[in-house]
């Protein structure tokens, strides 16, 4: 808002910081104008009384920061800066009565009309800016306030007015009440500083953390022989607050979250930097999206249930999904194995497998394409009859017809960890071929991933906790038994799964989802697709089957007469038609080997990729495994380790893949039978106890002995009398020289030599 001047006519409200009304008569460029229409920033003004002159259309900021702008017909409103007013609200009482008196007091030094106050009134004399500069007003209204009991300077007084110019009422409000305490009370901030110092120092050397009194008398030995001089020198304020008590150092430990078992770890998250925006400590900013597919966060996570694998086997397994953020919808889910122990050999794993890059590409890859009902589900899975706009679905995408409901969402910017399966080759590369830019959470950020999280901890409370074999992911709250309940496959469970997020997670309203139109209302993830959907529209994902072969894992190999191997499989052609492609590739970066793509879920056949192809031929070679014909059953990459196992365990040797593909086959067959009536329960490699070695019985006089002389034996002596009448005379042993006294006598463990008695080989007691 400008100052007043004199072009203001008498008795007009300068509102240069309020807003405009329809209907006000203002002054502008030395003419009066009526405010008739607003469109955008711009005001329409008529001359009143003049149907001659042409309207004017001006921009709002240029018509109310003229020198000469003023509203003539209606007094000046209350000035409050907007999207603010709740803060004023929030005030005590006594707080927003004086906020008030100052707004009054202000608004007639500077010559503003107090609230109630028609426009047309007269300044008093003292407050005329035609009679008065800002100075002196500042001075009167001081000295009135003085006078009146409220003592009062004018550099108060403009400093007011300065803040209500700038801010409005929020402008007036005496903020001391409000101030918080210091988080680290009166302590001077060098004395935290030299905390974190010695610290960090212990931690980089290497030394063991000890207890808080040892970091107290280090912090204190510091201070004194850094800050001697000033200590000398300086106050009793200043040197409590650099000298401060031991009580008052725990309780400075305390609020820096330092206790005597997180020392070094306190400094080093302090090392780390602040995870979230220094700009706003402490604050958690949250995760938004504007339309389906901008932001689609994925995590792998144990879904605590036991399972039956592939071999029979008690597993645990995996779980990979990818939530939508604009719908909450889960686009894409995966379940694996979990691997529970190493074998023999260099870090190979046995008894299954974690995530790997592959299973986090089929995930991107189910959420480009609709899911399909499979037979058993419930009626209620059908996306006809669910919220999801089915007709104009099914328009855009033939493949809708008997889908799930679940949305098909393309994710455009995937957020992901840093677990190596995320940040894999084969996963970067083959989102980037679909034009999806991966992105990686910050380091110790917990909210850039934080909906994928909570919706984990949403799928074992919904869906895992009601399945026979769930494991609770606490000890003691784990069941006794949970190995002995019926157990379901990972294909079934699989199936159990993805039948419950269609019918369950998408149907059930969430309290984040609210629509612009009904915001009072929580939508569920369907709802809120069918809402947002028209933001970016559906296009459907057809991937070629070129396309779809570069998303598989990456191979490269040399290729000779013989073919080329995949994790001990050989890959060849008949009549030799990989001849063409032995030796070099030409490709330096990769030695000159061949890029080969192939599916670990049907590794029975790779593709051989030929750069080197004709812009207008066909650049894939398919390559069949050789011993193919052996397998007779479905098999996967997991299958085929399995057999490889039983053949070495076997005393089989490695490179005899047509043995490991029988051994594979007797698994498939095996398991195809089910379990016969002399079969024991599978039970998992971690239940069974380690096996004991026998061991020998150890010969006590290994070490040898010299030979027993019997006459060296010397016999114990026999007594003629009962052993209660032995003490009470003196009588002589029967067949022996010898009185009971002297034989007492002669007994070491009663009379013990003492320092100077020699012993019974004559030598000194202390020397035995």
């Amino acid at each position: 808002m400008t100052a007043p001047n004199d072009a203001v006519p008498d008795g007009a409200v300068r509102d240069g910081a309020d807003t405009l009304a329809l209907g006000d008569t203002i002054t502008f460029s030395g003419a009066r104008w009526l405010v008739t229409a607003f469109h955008g920033p711009r005001v329409f003004l008529n001359a009143p009384g003049d149907t001659t002159a042409e309207p004017l259309i001006i921009l709002q900021p240029v018509l109310t920061s003229a020198k000469d702008f003023a509203v003539l017909n209606r007094a000046a409103p209350r000035t409050v800066v907007t999207h603010r007013g709740h803060e004023l609200k929030a005030l005590p009482t006594a707080l927003r009565r004086e906020v008030t008196r100052w707004e009054r007091t202000v608004k007639e030094v500077l010559h503003q009309q107090a609230p109630n106050v028609p426009a047309t009134t007269r300044p008093k004399p003292a407050f005329d800016p035609k009679l008065r500069t800002l100075k002196q007003r500042y001075r009167t209204k001081a000295d009135q306030l003085t006078a009146a009991g409220w003592p009062t300077s004018p550099a108060t007084i403009e400093r007011k007015c300065l803040a209500w110019r700038k801010e409005g009422l929020l402008g007036l409000i005496d903020r001391r009440g409000q101030r918080a305490a210091s988080a680290h009370g009166r302590v001077d901030q060098r004395v935290i500083d030299l905390v974190w110092e010695i610290l960090d120092g212990e931690r980089h050397q290497g030394l063991s953390p000890g207890t808080l009194s040892r970091l107290i008398g280090r912090v204190q030995q510091t201070v004194r022989a850094r800050y001697a001089r000033e200590l000398a020198d300086a106050d009793a304020a200043t040197a409590a607050a650099l000298l401060p008590s031991q009580a008052t150092y725990y309780r400075l430990l305390q609020r820096l979250g330092i206790t005597a078992h997180n020392t070094h770890a306190a400094a080093a998250r302090r090392a780390a930097g602040p995870p979230l925006s220094a700009a706003r400590p402490g604050s958690r900013r949250a995760t938004t999206a504007r339309w389906p597919g901008e932001l689609v966060q994925i995590d792998t996570t144990g879904l605590d249930v036991l399972v039956i694998g592939d071999d029979g086997q008690i597993i645990s397994v995996e779980l990979t999904i990818a939530i939508d953020v604009a719908t909450r919808s889960i686009v894409g889910a995966l379940i694996v194995p979990k691997r529970f122990r190493r074998g023999a050999g260099a870090g190979r794993w046995l008894g299954g497998r974690a995530t790997r890059s592959f299973d986090t590409v089929q995930v991107v890859a189910q959420s480009t394409a609709p899911l399909p009902v499979r037979p058993g589900w419930s009626p209620e899975t059908f996306m006809d009859g669910s919220d999801l706009p089915f007709e104009e679905l099914l328009a855009a995408d033939e493949r809708f017809a008997g889908a799930a409901a679940r949305p098909v969402i393309k994710p455009e910017t995937p957020v992901v960890d840093h677990g190596s399966p995320f940040v894999s080759a084969d996963f970067t590369r083959s989102c980037n071929s679909l034009g999806i830019e991966v992105r990686e959470a910050r380091l110790r950020t917990p909210v850039d991933k934080a909906i994928v999280e909570r919706a984990m901890l949403a799928i074992k409370t919904g869906f895992s906790q009601h399945l026979a074999s769930y494991t609770h992911h606490r000890l003691d709250l784990r069941g006794k038994r949970v190995r002995k309940q019926p157990l379901w496959t990972i294909a079934r469970l699989q199936d159990l799964f993805e039948q419950w997020v269609a019918l369950h997670w998408q149907q059930t309203p969430h309290g984040a989802l609210r629509s612009p139109f009904t915001p009072g209302l929580k939508l569920t993830p369907n709802q809120m697709y069918a809402a947002l959907i028209s933001l970016r529209g559906y296009r459907a994902t057809a991937l070629t089957e070129s396309e779809n072969r570069k998303l598989l894992p990456t191979v490269w190999a040399r290729i000779d007469r013989k073919g080329f191997q995949i994790n001990n499989r050989t890959y060849n052609l008949d009549k030799g038609a990989l001849d063409p492609f032995r030796g070099s590739s030409g490709l330096a970066a990769f030695q000159g080997r061949w890029e080969v793509h192939y599916s670990p879920n049907q590794p029975e056949v790779a593709w051989l990729f030929n750069h080197r192809a004709a812009p207008d031929s066909d650049p894939w070679v398919e390559v069949p495994f050789i011993h193919r014909r052996i397998l007779c059953d479905r098999w996967t990459e997991e299958t085929w380790e399995q057999g490889l196992q039983v053949h070495l365990a076997a005393g089989g040797h490695r490179r005899d893949e047509a043995a490991i593909a029988r051994a594979t086959q007797h698994l498939l067959s095996k398991a195809a039978k089910g379990p016969g009536p002399d079969d024991v329960p599978a039970v998992s490699a971690r239940s069974l106890p380690a096996p004991r070695r026998p061991v020998a019985p150890k010969e006590p006089y290994a070490a040898g002995m010299p030979p027993l002389d019997p006459e060296s034996v010397r016999p114990f002596r026999r007594l003629d009398r009962p052993a209660a009448e032995l003490f009470t005379g003196g009588e002589s042993v029967t067949d022996s020289g010898q009185s009971v006294d002297a034989f007492l006598a002669s007994l070491p463990e009663l009379n013990p030599p003492t320092d100077g008695d020699n012993g019974p080989n004559g030598q000194q007691g202390e020397d035995r």
